[in-house]
């Protein structure tokens, strides 16, 4: 009995021991893995939750990050989208270009219903590139592939690259005629980045 009651007093100070040195380990580690960055100033957590059952996860860290393919891939099935089997494509020429990966599923969203009422089907035009200068069909590109390449290089070029980042500015030069409606464009566009996100 002597014996028990010596090793249940001697395990919860060892155990505490232990404990500590393991603490102190870890910290030394971490700060030295994160030699610029305070412990004290940890990432906040991100949670995205999709339809797809995300929330259901317990205990791990999913980051908004992680979900893009997933968020916009449901975005463009939920709207039957021609441009579906090119989401992987559009998230690829978004992080090229440094743009949000939103704007052009919005954008085409806005012009064109993500791709299925454009003057005509062999267009590839779901962005109604070129149907302000007067022609009725617009522009035409050669597949989708080439169109979303275009188009987010000109997102780019023509706004990003000088500055213009907000809807309301790139819709005054995307889709003058929508300032005087309140901005409708940028509205249009906006809300469908946040149905997407």
């Amino acid at each position: 009995m002597t014996r028990k009651l010596l090793i249940a007093l001697c395990w919860f100070p060892l155990t505490l021991c232990l404990l500590t040195i393991n603490l102190s380990l870890l910290i030394s580690l971490t700060n030295k893995a994160h030699a610029n960055q305070p412990l004290t100033q940890l990432p906040p957590l991100k949670i995205a939750a999709t339809s797809y059952g995300t929330e259901q996860v317990l205990g791990a860290t999913v980051t908004a990050g992680d979900a893009r393919a997933l968020l916009l891939m449901r975005f463009l099935k939920l709207h039957q989208s021609p441009l579906l089997e090119y989401a992987d494509y559009i998230l690829d020429r978004a992080q090229y270009y440094g743009i949000d990966y939103r704007l052009v599923p919005a954008i085409a969203m806005c012009e064109s219903n993500v791709g299925k009422r454009m003057p005509s089907k062999d267009s590839h035009n779901a962005w109604g590139i070129s149907v302000e200068t007067g022609e009725i069909s617009g522009a035409k590109f050669p597949n989708w592939l080439y169109a979303i390449d275009w188009v987010s290089r000109y997102l780019k070029e023509k706004y990003f690259a000088r500055g213009i980042t907000d809807l309301v500015d790139i819709g005054a030069i995307y889709a003058p005629p929508s300032v005087a409606n309140g901005n409708s464009w940028a509205n249009c566009v906006g809300q469908f980045m946040e149905e997407i996100q």
